[in-house]
């Protein structure tokens, strides 16, 4: 079915010799992943050398098998005069839609401003700690800062975190978060100041669409600028030591107020051997995933396969947009297009966030199923539909033009969709791409969230994770299940970073208790696990004040008590069966693992 709204395409232009072809990249390695970002938001691919560069399990030579080769933020709208202006990342064949720099009045930005902002700031937990205790010990007159921080000098990236912006140009004062020290409202990492990030260890860009005309889609332009954290912590919980998150806040920093906008994640995946690969969502957990086509994964076309037993790697939406407001606590419902989301039947108005509203994929090909070309292709996919405008719907390819075939949200759910909410509430046989009978061959993949209105000033904040999980056993349930158990564990552990998954990470007060939120869990054992009845808590050195907290999938507290000592024992015959988070908390610093309830 055909929409009315207009594209209005932009002549071929080529890229001004002033843009690069390739810009600054940082990379997170804290954890038992390495993967490299770019300061235009491009996610893995190193375009010079047309590799990936997103390994795990992490290698010392940062090399090995990779399940990544690409990924990139899409974001769509249209004008009160239904004109699409779109803005997205894909390989930078083509072009650019994306470029360094904040905006400033009217979406404005100059080419040497963004040659300015073509870097990726890279900061770690243990030196925000080290500056905050060290001005905590100046501001103590029982503390000796010669003795406990001997030769302290303020880390030299602190001097580069770029905090404000220049009011000049009209650009926000405040752009990169961090931690005020002297309340001052002003950063200066001189007087104890120091950026704010969740993770052990983050990355910070601020990118936009609007430096140049939009080679990569042909989109007009829509005056938004992104300011993008990718974080991981160090763990000895598996889930999280081999997951990246990554938060985008968008703002519109435009004239235009856009109706019908849709925020999308695109991902092509090459797991190990790009060519033997399938795809696959689950829509409650708002997840969507790579699997090897069989059990070993092998090396191929001079990329390194993960071998046997293959795993599986994806991305989880653990916080959507925002829905309009409409003054009320929406009941989570099918009819609504956040259905899988969160906020919803809580008490509270207007603070339902969307889930992933539309799963697709496309061909390493050109035609309606293949490699979107124009805006309007790309806008499309989002939509739910192909790029000529048929609808996805259920069943073989998804592509069924001309046919009564009923339109579907996401496309290869597996089981995960037994109410048939992405299929009008009819509910249908499991669809995977095995069971359709397709060939395993290189995949890409695409998660929407919408739609919601984008007016001038707008600001819209997701965090979605990196996913990785291998079973011990073969096979593709094993795979499927491991991957959806590791996805379970870190939603609940993102449920614990106060505010990460609500209005915003806190950086209101000092942390001089970072370790609480930083998932260090390296003295907690928690046997056995999986449990049935009693769970044996072991913290050595601890005592009987100690708070214990088990929180749910969802982050409800479900259970609480003191420690006994050292060794505490949980009875958790009556929970239900599931993946929870323990949490044990003593003298303001917290330790956390996760369990398994059969």
């Amino acid at each position: 079915m055909e929409h009315g709204y207009t594209f209005v395409l932009l002549a071929a232009i080529a890229a001004s010799p002033s843009l690069q072809a390739q810009y600054a990249v940082g990379a997170l390695d804290v954890n038992n992943v390495y993967a490299e970002f770019r300061s235009n938001g491009l996610i893995s691919e190193n375009t010079a050398l047309g590799s990936p560069n997103y390994f795990v399990p992490r290698t010392p030579a940062n090399t090995g098998p990779s399940p990544l080769f690409a990924g990139g933020l899409w974001i769509g709208g249209l004008s009160p005069d239904s004109i699409l202006h779109f803005a997205g990342e894909r390989f930078e064949q083509l072009g650019l839609d994306f470029f360094p720099g904040p905006l400033g009045t009217n979406g404005s930005i100059s080419q040497q401003t963004s040659v300015q902002y073509d870097v990726v700031q890279k900061v770690d937990r243990t030196d925000v700690e080290r500056q905050i205790g060290y001005f905590n010990c100046l501001a103590d007159p029982d503390c000796d800062a010669e003795a406990e921080y001997a030769g302290y000098t303020v880390p030299a990236s602190f001097y580069q975190w770029p905090a404000h912006g220049d009011l000049n140009l009209g650009q926000d004062y405040n752009l990169a978060d961090f931690y005020d020290f002297d309340h001052d409202g002003n950063y200066n990492p001189d007087s104890g100041d120091a950026p704010c990030f969740p993770g052990d260890q983050a990355l910070f860009t601020i990118y936009n669409d609007n430096l140049a005309p939009h080679t990569e889609s042909g989109g007009l332009p829509i005056g938004v600028e992104v300011q993008m954290t990718p974080f991981a912590y160090s763990s000895n919980e598996p889930a999280v030591n081999q997951s990246v998150f990554v938060r985008y806040k968008l703002i519109n920093r435009g004239t235009l107020s856009l109706h019908q906008v849709y925020i999308g994640l695109f991902d092509d995946f090459d797991l190990g051997c790009p060519n033997d690969d399938y795809i696959q969502c689950d829509v409650g957990r708002n997840l969507y995933f790579v699997l090897n086509g069989d059990d070993d994964d092998e090396n191929c076309m001079g990329h390194q396969g993960y071998g046997n037993p293959s795993p599986a790697f994806g991305v989880v939406i653990l916080k959507g947009p925002l829905m309009d407001a409409d003054g009320t606590d929406n009941t989570q419902i099918n009819a609504l297009p956040g259905y899988n989301g969160t906020g919803f039947n809580d008490g509270i108005a207007d603070n339902e966030r969307l889930g992933m509203g539309h799963f697709g994929f496309f061909a390493n090909s050109g035609g309606p199923t293949g490699d979107p070309d124009q805006a309007i292709e790309y806008y499309r996919y989002m939509r739910g539909e192909w790029g000529d405008g048929t609808a996805q719907t259920y069943g073989g390819s998804g592509y069924n033009p001309g046919t009564d075939s009923i339109p579907a949200r996401f496309a290869y759910p597996g089981d995960s969709d037994p109410m048939g909410i992405g299929t009008g509430g009819i509910p249908k046989p499991a669809w995977t791409q095995a069971s359709a009978g397709f060939v395993p061959t290189d995949q890409r993949g695409f998660a929407s969230m919408g739609p919601f209105s984008f007016e001038p000033g707008d600001e819209q904040e997701i965090v979605v994770a990196y996913v990785y999980a291998r079973p011990i056993t073969s096979g593709a349930n094993a795979r499927v299940e491991a991957l959806n158990l590791r996805t379970d564990t870190l939603r609940a552990f993102a449920q614990t970073i106060p505010g990460l998954l609500g209005d915003g990470y806190d950086c209101s007060e000092l942390p001089t208790a970072i370790a609480a939120y930083a998932a260090k869990d390296r003295g907690l054992r928690l046997f056995p696990n999986p449990a049935t009845g009693l769970l044996n808590l072991v913290v050595p050195g601890i005592g009987t004040q100690g708070k214990i907290t088990v929180l749910n999938a969802q982050g409800s507290i479900v259970q609480e008590q003191k420690t006994t000592g050292t060794s505490t024992v949980l009875d958790v015959a009556r929970l239900a069966a599931g993946v929870y988070m323990v949490r044990v908390l003593e003298d303001g610093k917290a330790q956390m693992r996760t369990f398994v309830k059969e």
